[in-house]
Order: structure tokens, then sequence, then C-alpha cells
């Protein structure tokens, strides 16, 4: 059998829409959800929340015109409206060394962090923040970045927004909404 191939002039013009089944058109749509969907679990982002409530032992000295301090930071860390095995609801305890410099109304304080949970798991994180003070009274917002962690909280990513509060007596608390990544 010998076929001549036609030129696209000599193949008739004919409607296209009536070729494409109305439910080919909902199976490609289904396919492509169902990918979308897939990419999307792939790059999950887990939310949850955090307060801390702590004791602080601040020393400062005169610095520059302004005021530096050191000192730690030890409390109890309460996780919750977290539906991740990898960072569970329920308290932990936290310990931060503290830096924080205040000069000419700029801040600059950073906090390095350990939380160790009930099982010796630890989360280790940077905590920064540019505004307010360490001031009975005052406080700020800022970030806090996940740095690493032991045992379940291994290869952690991600970080918090936090809003501290300094109270009398060298307590303070933290309120912080928080994401992980994986």
């Amino acid at each position: 059998f010998f076929f001549k191939q036609k030129t696209a002039y000599e193949i008739p013009k004919r409607d296209w829409s009536s070729d494409v089944c109305s439910s080919d058109l909902i199976k490609g749509l289904f396919i492509m959800t169902m990918i979308a969907g897939l990419h999307q679990s792939a790059h999950a982002e887990i939310k949850y929340k955090s307060t801390f409530v702590g004791k602080t032992d601040f020393q400062s000295i005169e610095w520059n015109g302004g005021k530096a301090t050191v000192g730690t930071l030890k409390g109890v860390l309460e996780i919750y409206g977290s539906n991740d095995a990898k960072v569970p609801n329920g308290q932990s305890i936290q310990n931060c060394v503290l830096k924080s410099v205040r000069v000419n109304d700029t801040t600059d304080i950073q906090a390095n962090c350990t939380v160790t949970d009930k099982d010796g798991d630890a989360m280790f994180s940077i905590s920064e923040r540019k505004q307010g003070d360490i001031n009975a009274g005052n406080g700020g917002k800022g970030k806090t970045r996940y740095t690493g962690g032991t045992g379940k909280y291994k290869g952690i990513s991600g970080g918090c927004e936090y809003q501290t509060r300094y109270l009398p007596d060298n307590w303070l608390s933290v309120e912080s909404e928080c994401v992980r990544n994986y």
C-alpha cells in the first residue's frame, strides 16, 4: 500500500473541540491537581505556637555611651497547636545565653538557645531582635532561626516570629508563631 502525504492546505479544516472529549479534560485536570498536591506535600510547612516563661540573670556594664548586657535565660517552653511528631506538643526546658547592646536608641539582641524535651532530644536556635530593650515593662518583636538538633530534631529548619515581654523580678515571657520546613 502506498499513501500520499497531504499538505496542510489539503487537510480539511474542522472543529477540533469535537475531537476532545470532556472526560479527557476532566482526567487531565484531575492529574494536574494530583501532581500539584504531591508537590505541595513534598514541601510541607508545619505551623505551631509556643510560649516561654523564664528567669534571667543579666549583668550589665556601661559601654560606648550605652549599655552592654550578657546573661542566661532559663525556663519552660510549651509547644502547642502542632500536628508534627518531629515537633510534638508539650513542655521542654529552654536554656539560652543572651547578649544585648543598646547604644543611641539602637538595639542589638542575640540569644543562642537549646530546648531539651523529656526524651533528651534537643533543638538549637538563634533568636535576634533589633527593637525594644530588656528592661521590665518593655520587650519587642524578633525572629528565631533553627540551626539544628539531636534525635527527632535532627535536620530541623525553619523558625519563629516572637514577641518578648520583660516582667518584674527578672522574669520574661515570649509568645511565638513558628514554621518548620521539610
